[in-house]
């Protein structure tokens, strides 16, 4: 590998070239799957790839996404640990906008048996928790750094046209440079564009916070992934918040609401502040 390729912010871009290139191949093979959410997949894919070319030979790759941030003692109390933080702090929010009268309980009907469906969420909130951390809490922030990764960790989340995408669409090589401006149009809509960026900002740093403390990434992984799953149960589950209360509640992803944004400052504050315990502090053996 030439020297040129070693450099973090080339590889950057290649992955985003890559990824305009890829996207509309991979939206042709999955025809059912809105384009704006496979052109995401494809560039965390690519991101991931143009990480472990600038690591040297496929020899070493396994040992490079360690190096993220996976490796540390206490790995599965950690993410156990995270995961059950993360859902007090989701159902304290829930109870609060319940009793003032932002959301109702309403269970919605079954479509498959709830074991099944809690089953499918926590196999799907590991993997987007999992992919999400290693890239920007690992990647990302040792390219960047914290505040920067952290902001396109938030700005990805709203990368999606605002009427949606149909679902089949004919191959085109430029269909995801000529999407490009349909991507931005939610950040047109001015609750996305201040509460919910500035929500996901602020849970991005304090995921941040727990890598740096905690020398790994499995607290964080465990929270991220907690906090995936309630919504996902929430949202199939619950009725959600009334268009009315949307400023203060939040909508369906609660982050993009005043209270929602209260939560993710506490729990920026916990995370920069609270005293944690000598084991979740440990660092990883030396390599």
């Amino acid at each position: 590998m030439t020297a040129k390729w070693r450099d973090p912010l080339l590889r950057f871009a290649a992955a985003v070239g890559a990824s305009l290139l890829l996207a509309p191949i991979a939206g042709a093979l999955l025809p059912g799957q809105e384009f704006h959410a496979v052109l995401t997949r494809v560039y965390i894919g690519c991101l991931l790839v143009a990480f472990l070319v600038g690591r040297g030979p496929p020899s070493g790759w396994i040992a490079g996404i360690r190096g993220l941030g996976l490796k540390g003692p206490d790995r599965i109390e950690r993410v156990v640990l995270g995961t059950l933080l993360s859902i007090v702090l989701l159902l304290a929010l829930l109870a609060l906008s319940w009793s003032l009268g932002g959301r109702s309980v309403a269970v919605g009907p079954p479509r498959y048996g709830f074991l099944t469906h809690l089953g499918v969420a926590l196999a799907g909130a590991l993997l987007v928790s999992l992919l999400e951390e290693v890239i920007c809490r690992g990647y990302l922030k040792n390219l960047m750094g914290g505040p920067l990764s952290a902001l396109l960790y938030a700005a990805v989340h709203f990368l999606r046209p605002l009427g949606g995408s149909e679902g089949a669409v004919d191959y085109d090589p430029l269909l995801a440079v000529k999407t490009l401006p349909t991507l931005f149009e939610s950040f047109g809509r001015l609750q996305n564009a201040t509460l919910g960026m500035a929500g996901l900002f602020l849970f991005g740093l304090a995921l941040n916070r727990l890598r740096d403390r905690t020398g790994s990434l499995y607290l964080g992984i465990g929270l991220h992934a907690g906090l995936v799953l309630g919504l996902a149960l929430y949202s199939r589950w619950l009725a959600r918040s009334t268009p009315e209360s949307r400023w203060i509640f939040g909508g369906p992803r609660l982050y993009d609401g005043a209270l929602g944004i209260v939560a993710l400052g506490l729990l920026l504050l916990a995370a920069w502040r609270v005293p944690f315990p000598a084991r979740l502090t440990r660092p990883p053996p030396p390599s």
